[in-house]
């Protein structure tokens, strides 16, 4: 199988090279991924901007750093290597921090999973709930079996999110096909200078969520698998105004 690599860590990033090494093993695989950290930029593209791609010897499977988003690493392989390289899967990750819940709509590696969906390309999204420590091989060993059980099961209909939990202390404590929670955080704008501020917060335990979604298995330890749409119509919305005259 081809398999196209990204994420939003950025090429160096430990998660993807451990990923993209494992993967070598039994696929074709292509590294193309942002030159630097392009956490929480959702979808953007760089429109009317230049993009810098550098192919990098990756030894067994070829690395490009991209100067754009995650988006526009998706983007720029379908219309550049795919000739050469027919895209089989879009993967995404291993990212660092989980996308969990509501957080998918600012993820940058989520969103380069939903590119590949909308080119129209079977496509999966990994993340990892730590942003430091931990294994990431066995984290990439456990994505790698996910991946190969899943694959068979996917469309571009739609995309595969998987957050794996903490490994620092244990093993997991299963995996579980959940919907999507909540993820609330206590956000505040720090001012650091004039005129300067930085968003800081932390996530908050709330009693919003249903006990079985993402958010709320991911803090029992389990690794989440959440089947996403791209479209993001109101469907019972929709119906019950199709009449309306305005």
């Amino acid at each position: 199988m081809n398999i196209l690599l990204t994420n939003d860590d950025g090429f160096e990033s430990d998660g993807i090279r451990q990923f993209a090494q494992l993967l070598s093993e039994k696929h074709n695989v292509v590294l193309i991924a942002p030159e630097s950290n392009r956490s929480a930029v959702s979808h953007s593209l760089s429109i009317f901007k230049n993009i810098v791609v550098k192919k990098i010897s990756g030894g067994k499977f070829d690395v490009y750093s991209v100067s754009g988003t995650p988006a526009d690493c998706v983007k720029f392989a379908h219309h550049e290597l795919s000739e050469k390289f027919p895209i089989d899967l879009v993967v995404a990750g291993i990212n660092r921090g989980h996308n969990l819940g509501t957080d998918i709509l600012y993820s940058g590696t989520v969103s380069a999973a939903f590119e590949g969906a909308a080119l129209g390309y079977k496509a999966m999204a990994f993340s990892y709930v730590e942003h430091s420590g931990g294994d990431m091989r066995s984290c990439a060993l456990i994505a790698c079996n996910l991946l190969d059980k899943l694959y068979p099961l996917t469309t571009s209909d739609y995309i595969w999110n998987i957050n794996i939990p903490s490994l620092i202390n244990g093993t997991i404590s299963g995996v579980k096909i959940t919907p999507l929670g909540k993820q609330i955080y206590s956000d505040n704008f720090k001012k650091v200078s004039e005129d300067t501020y930085i968003l800081v917060g932390e996530m908050l335990v709330h009693d919003e969520n249903d006990e079985n979604c993402d958010v709320e298995l991911s803090r029992k330890g389990y690794v989440t698998v959440t089947p996403l749409l791209y479209d993001k119509t109101a469907f019972s919305v929709l119906k019950r105004f199709e009449k309306l005259e305005l």
